[in-house]
């Protein structure tokens, strides 16, 4: 019974999407287990990213793009649990849509920007690392964010533990970005807190009120 009532529930397309996320995760392990593993775990072992600065934040490795979308995705739907009690849309699927669509070009288009920005300004050797860990403490955030989606939907159902553990995670990923560039962030606070606010913050104030009107 709980079956079909799952599946004749307005929702459906939601449980659609986490089915697709874990063919994503599935696919990333077939590639490549240990970086997804490294990835995962990432909060806890800060040697990863230490060990992967060499490499450029390419996104257009099969791998790093593909976790790239699954990461957009389970960002999207957080978003989309937290704006859809003060949405007066009942095509859930298309606000769900808009969210994934503008997370996906902002972060995107931010990652474009700021290299660019770097590679012009011929400072990208000196924050090479800082962008790195940036964008990998992201894919760890995607990474942790799919279960507890999955607890708030089909147990919890508390929009309280859902944004509490957004919150945790963000903070905890502002935290390790600090506290692994504490050359770069002190010695430029002013710039740090302006990019932060501007490039971070704004976007997603911007994102739930294009939502939620």
């Amino acid at each position: 019974m709980q079956a079909i009532e799952l599946i004749n529930n307005s929702d459906s397309w939601f449980t659609l999407v986490i089915l697709f996320t874990i063919v994503l995760l599935a696919i990333l392990k077939l590639i490549k287990p240990n970086y997804l593993l490294g990835y995962t775990l990432a909060f806890f072992t800060p040697g990863f990213f230490q060990k992967k600065a060499e490499e450029n934040m390419y996104l257009f490795s099969p791998f790093k793009f593909i976790l790239f979308c699954y990461s957009s995705i389970s960002i999207s739907l957080v978003f989309y649990l937290i704006v859809q009690p003060s949405t007066t849309n009942k095509n859930n699927f298309i606000t769900f849509l808009i969210i994934l669509a503008s997370v996906f070009c902002y972060l995107l288009i931010k990652y474009f920007i700021e290299n660019m920005i770097a590679s012009i300004l011929a400072i990208k050797g000196n924050i090479n690392y800082f962008l790195y860990v940036k964008y990998g403490y992201l894919f760890t955030v995607g990474l942790w964010i799919l279960p507890l989606i999955i607890l708030y939907k089909y147990s919890l159902h508390s929009s309280y533990f859902l944004f509490t553990g957004l919150i945790t995670l963000l903070i905890f990923r502002a935290f390790l970005i600090i506290t692994n560039n504490k050359n770069i962030v002190i010695g430029k606070l002013f710039y740090f807190i302006l990019y932060f606010c501007t490039l971070e913050i704004a976007p997603l104030l911007i994102l739930y009120k294009t939502t939620t009107t």
